[in-house]
């Protein structure tokens, strides 16, 4: 029980920790006035973009849980990619906007998920999830 518990926190952190990469990119999209792109790898579990070279923890993995349905905002369809941005690459505009999809992240063990996931509008907010049974919208403190 505490090993799930570990494996749900560093989850978790991975996560916040993308999000807040996010948060970089988009703002040095609008800062520099130019496109920004992040670029997932789901076979290595790394992202890379401008500055930006992560690995995740050797516990979490781009991933889902099976028979899951996403994205979060409207679970209608089986999860089938563990990135559906397009090209796996998250697009950031000089205009604060961002392209839409959802990066999911999972331990190891299959049994935590959480979702960073951005849905079509005017105005980009990521928005982080905790699959439990169903999802949950985390608060972004």
């Amino acid at each position: 029980m505490q090993l799930t518990f570990l494996d749900s926190t560093i989850v978790h952190a991975e996560v916040d920790k993308f999000a807040t990469v996010c948060s970089y990119m988009q703002q040095k999209a609008i800062a520099s006035n130019s496109d920004q792109n992040l670029v997932c790898d789901t076979e290595n579990n790394t992202y890379r973009g401008d500055n930006v070279n992560e690995t995740l923890s050797s516990r979490v993995c781009f991933g889902f849980l099976p028979n899951v349905l996403g994205s979060p905002g409207s679970p209608t369809r089986p999860i089938n990619k563990a990135v559906t941005f397009a090209d796996s690459s998250i697009h950031f505009f000089p205009t604060g906007t961002l392209s839409s999809g959802t990066v999911y992240l999972t331990d190891k063990s299959k049994k935590n998920m959480y979702a960073l996931s951005n849905a079509v509008s005017q105005v980009s907010y990521l928005r982080l999830y905790r699959y439990d049974g169903k999802w949950k919208l985390l608060d972004p403190s």
